[in-house]
């Protein structure tokens, strides 16, 4: 690829007006799919705006992207699996500490049980492609240019991860009667 010549002042504000857009079109969707992955709203709000702020940085680069709405969920994913690294030792010792219990907005019992299994069952990475691909409908191929594996490889991990899902939610709950 070669060099990207800084916009000027009016293709600046173009390109300023094109993240504006996209924030518009995409921002409420990736909302939810930050909320899903690190189960925090106000992360995933901060996040979102990092999101949008990185935009904004390479905001010249925008009319090469191919796919927008893949560029921003890539971009998503890795802030989110940034924040969960990071935020990991630190809610740790907030619940050792006796801090607040999850607090859950929306009241259906299926979709906690749901995240929990994913959060329980797997890795971040793998939590990230299966939101991408069930919930935000991403192509294996889209979601190859978001994490640099290979199609196939993507199409393998998320084979694995319902599998594991699968046979975890076939396994009765301790303590619980198998039916």
């Amino acid at each position: 690829a070669g060099v990207i010549a800084p916009a000027g002042e009016q293709s600046g504000a173009k390109a300023s007006a094109q993240v504006e857009v996209l924030f518009r079109e995409h921002g409420p969707g990736l909302g939810r799919y930050l909320v899903g992955m690190v189960r925090d709203r106000g992360l995933a709000e901060d996040l979102l705006q990092d999101v949008f702020v990185d935009a904004l940085r390479v905001q010249a680069q925008l009319p090469e992207v191919q796919n927008p709405r893949a560029w921003l969920y890539g971009i998503a994913r890795n802030r989110a699996l940034q924040a969960l690294r990071r935020g990991r030792r630190f809610r740790g010792a907030l619940s050792r500490l006796g801090g607040r219990a999850r607090e859950v907005d929306d009241g259906d019992e299926e979709l906690v049980a749901i995240q929990d299994l994913l959060e329980r069952e797997l890795t971040p990475e793998l939590r990230a492609l299966l939101l991408l691909r069930y919930v935000h409908g991403f192509e294996a191929v889209e979601l190859a240019a978001m994490t640099g594996l290979s199609a196939e490889a993507v199409r393998q991990r998320l084979a694995r991860a319902r599998g594991r899902l699968l046979s975890a939610a076939e396994t009765p709950a301790q303590g619980g009667e198998t039916r």
